[in-house]
């Protein structure tokens, strides 16, 4: 449900009823709403990352292509769900954690695929910032439909290139 909706939209009763379970036995184990949504989360997280892992065997940049793509269908899956996690859901401070803590996983694993050091300031400024312009660029082409995904996929690879070449000149 918090998938398809903005977290404000589901309510525990919803929730409960979907499940067949009573509301009671909702806040038995989670507590509150939010309880349930962030025990929600790292399954959400752990999902989301196997689903954009590319086939290792690919070229490098095929392989960012891949998983770039993958990331575009997976948000055009939920995109309600999405933009609520990414825009609202960030105030709550558990939320906040598990997406910095995706992000710096990203940024580690990027540096790994690029040869690049990630205890390096410039390559941890570069990456993080690039992975910054990802989710937003995803959130704007959720909301504006365009343009198609392979131009969008194209476009953020070109910019990851130029990170590459800002973080070498920073270096």
């Amino acid at each position: 449900m918090f998938g398809d909706r903005d977290y404000d939209e589901v309510s525990v009763d919803e929730v409960a009823e979907a499940a067949g379970v009573s509301h009671g036995l909702i806040f038995q184990y989670f507590g509150s709403k939010k309880g349930l949504y962030i025990a929600g989360l790292q399954p959400l997280i752990a999902n989301f990352r196997a689903r954009i892992e590319p086939d290792p065997e690919l070229p490098p940049v095929e392989r960012l292509r891949s998983s770039l793509r993958s990331y575009a269908d997976v948000v055009t899956e939920h995109p309600a769900g999405y933009r609520s996690l990414m825009t609202r859901a960030i105030g709550f401070a558990e939320v906040r954690d598990a997406l910095e803590q995706a992000r710096w996983y990203r940024v580690e694993r990027l540096a790994g695929e690029m040869g690049l050091d990630p205890a390096k300031p410039a390559v941890r400024v570069g990456l993080r910032s690039w992975i910054s312009y990802v989710d937003t660029a995803m959130l704007t082409w959720l909301d504006q439909g365009a343009p198609d995904r392979d131009a969008l996929v194209e476009m953020l690879v070109r910019a990851l290139g130029a990170t590459a070449e800002g973080i070498a000149a920073a270096e």
